[in-house]
């Protein structure tokens, strides 16, 4: 065996002043000098020094160093660590300062102070035996870093001369450092099965934390999910390539922590593929005379819509693999359009959805965004198939001409894919990025005018134009649908009010002129709702008359004047009995309720033009102005046995 020599320190060491931390023989420790005293040191001793000896400090743990030189210098603790400078870094923001990088090698006992400016100098005596290490390095690797805890023993430990002393402080801090070594070792084990190492990730976490109960159930329900999901993808009837997907996202979300972002955007990934009806359908009612007769219950006129949809049904019994066509209703507001599509539905037995695309202006919202994004979502087309539960809806596409154009994208340049029959059978959506066959869902669009809508979207769809009612037809429909639909929403019933069809002829002549029949509508509410007044002031009236008879009868009060009968009679026939049932509306209630006509200046105006037209019956001339010689022409016209000459 070779000898090892002893190191000898030498016996004049500067000091540098610490007071952050404790440096111990055989570790490594970076500290900032920014005090006057070290910084003298720093520059005179290690910049300008050539030698191995110039670099050899004695670190004074627990000691600050002064701000200036003028200040005395403190009392110096009396053992420190000699300590090699193996790196020095300077820099001047915010202040001038270094940072040292030091490695400790043996401890030493000040003897004397021998100096104190410009930085302090001591002899000192060596108190360890310092041998060379050929793997301190590899050694300290292996130790790993000393806790927090450690350090704060350090000092007692620096201070500790006698070796006994020094091991019943050290062996208690060193097993505790061992043990959670270990435990750090274990987390960071790799594992071949994927499935082991999150179960052995998971149990550390239980311990670290206090209320580890309540993390275990948590824990074990999200195992319990995960194991749910990879059932249904199992049981699923989904198409293979989407099957594919979603095992290997599955096999992805296995070998997440569920800290990771990630870990909840996969899982909501997993659960839409999971609910998205792939194969599960609806059984379409095919019998053409119940459908026709629940259309005509629903709606009146619209013969168009009428057949075009009976006729699906035809086509529909001979060919069972039909496609669902691209129907497109244009007509003016009000004339009943969204109502058809929901009536279409409810006459094929199918479920009903709405999208409204007014003022759409981006085309994630038709085919989604991508998973990359943070809060990413499905378009509304998919998540439209997630609410209904089948792939065979009925979507009615609201407003469709009113389509919006920004940076964001062109939704009509993304509906054109969707309303492609030879398309749409395989639609892509970005948040899914697998295809989804929409070729069985029935697509009605509605709008105002085919202006706004472009070429290309308008050549793919069939375009049935909606009319206007005429006045016979809004008759009809306030006496059938509206006025009992009005009754029903104001708590009346038909026998405390009655709108004849004159009175329902001039609300739309002279109240409500439009296509549609939303302006009559909301005339008629206006007159139940002032009905429904009248209807409860009278029950009040009726229940107030019933007290007042019993206090008259207890009472008995049998001396009335003669002159004021006729007073009280009517005070209270005004005030005290209930309106007569039912209430008849006539153009006289209608100005009480609704005003004077709104388009009666109008038909004035157009009388007055007629007055420059002189009408004389019964042949009598007017004024004495008609000459025979004068160019004017005559026209007689018979009407009753009366003759009419209209002079021009």
């Amino acid at each position: 065996m070779s000898s090892v020599s002893p190191i000898q320190i030498p016996s004049r060491l500067p000091l540098l002043l610490t007071h952050e931390g404790v440096l111990l023989p055989g570790s490594t420790m970076r500290t900032s000098v920014d005090s006057a005293r070290n910084l003298q040191l720093v520059r005179n001793r290690l910049l300008k020094g050539t030698s191995l000896q110039s670099t050899i400090l004695g670190v004074i743990p627990n000691t600050p160093d002064p701000a200036s030189d003028a200040q005395d210098l403190p009392p110096l603790h009396r053992i420190g660590t000699a300590a090699l400078a193996v790196q020095v870094v300077g820099s001047n923001w915010p202040k001038p300062h270094y940072t040292l990088l030091i490695t400790g090698l043996c401890r030493f006992q000040i003897v004397q102070v021998l100096k104190e400016k410009p930085y302090p100098i001591a002899e000192v005596e060596q108190l360890d035996r310092l041998e060379e290490f050929p793997s301190t390095c590899k050694m300290r690797e292996e130790l790993g870093e000393l806790s927090e805890q450690f350090y704060k023993y350090a000092v007692q430990i620096l201070d500790a001369v006698s070796l006994e002393e020094r091991f019943k402080m050290t062996i208690p801090l060193l097993v505790r450092q061992i043990e959670g070594l270990k435990l750090l070792q274990k987390t960071r084990k790799p594992k071949q099965d994927d499935d082991k190492r999150v179960i052995a990730i998971r149990p550390i976490r239980r311990i670290t934390h206090i209320s580890g109960t309540l993390e275990d159930e948590d824990e074990d329900e999200d195992n319990d999910d995960i194991v749910m999901l990879e059932k249904k993808i199992q049981t699923s009837s989904m198409p293979e390539q989407a099957h594919k997907v979603c095992v290997k996202e599955i096999k992805r979300l296995k070998k997440m922590p569920q800290s990771m972002p990630e870990y909840a955007l996969t899982r909501n990934y997993l659960e839409l593929m999971v609910e998205l009806p792939w194969n599960k359908s609806t059984t379409d009612r095919l019998d053409i005379r119940a459908a026709r007769i629940l259309l005509d219950n629903d709606h009146y006129a619209m013969e168009k819509l009428k057949k075009r949809v009976l006729e699906y049904l035809a086509v529909r019994q001979l060919k069972n693999n039909l496609k669902g066509p691209i129907l497109c209703f244009v007509g003016p507001p009000g004339v009943g359009k969204t109502s058809v599509g929901r009536s279409v539905a409810k006459t094929l037995g199918r479920e009903f959805h709405r999208i409204a695309l007014g003022g759409v202006c981006d085309q994630s919202d038709i085919r989604g965004h991508r998973r990359t994004y943070v809060g990413s979502m499905p378009g509304r087309i998919i998540n439209g198939l997630k609410t209904v539960g089948v792939n065979n809806p009925v979507f009615l596409l609201d407003e469709v001409d009113k389509l919006g154009k920004s940076l964001q994208g062109d939704p009509a340049a993304a509906l054109l894919e969707v309303l492609d029959p030879e398309q749409n059978h395989n639609f892509t959506d970005h948040y899914l990025n697998v295809a989804f066959d929409l070729s069985q869902v029935l697509f009605i669009a509605t709008a105002n005018t085919t202006a706004t809508i472009p070429a290309a979207l308008l050549d793919r769809m069939e375009i049935i134009q909606v009319p206007g009612y005429t006045q016979e037809e809004k008759i009809e429909i306030a006496h059938r649908h509206l006025i009992p639909k009005q009754l029903e929403q104001h708590g009346l019933t038909p026998q405390q009010i009655q709108i004849p069809q004159v009175t329902t002829l001039d609300i739309i002549t002279r109240y409500t002129r439009e296509a549609g029949v939303r302006s009559l509508d909301r005339k008629l509410g206006a007159i139940c709702r002032a009905v429904a007044v009248k209807v409860a002031e009278g029950q009040h009236k009726e229940a107030k008359l019933d007290r007042s008879d019993v206090t008259e009868r207890e009472g008995c009060r049998e001396h009335i004047l003669e002159d004021e009968k006729p007073e009280s009679i009517s005070d209270t026939t005004d005030l005290a009995l209930p309106p007569e049932m039912p209430i008849l509306i006539d153009f006289h209630a209608l100005k009480d309720i609704l005003g004077p006509p709104m388009y009666e200046m109008e038909a004035s105006t157009a009388l007055v033009a007629d007055h420059l037209v002189t009408v004389v019956f019964l042949g009598k001339v007017a004024e004495g102005r008609l000459h025979n010689a004068t160019s004017q022409a005559q026209h007689q016209v018979p009407q009753g046995g009366l003759f009419l000459d209209v002079v021009v």
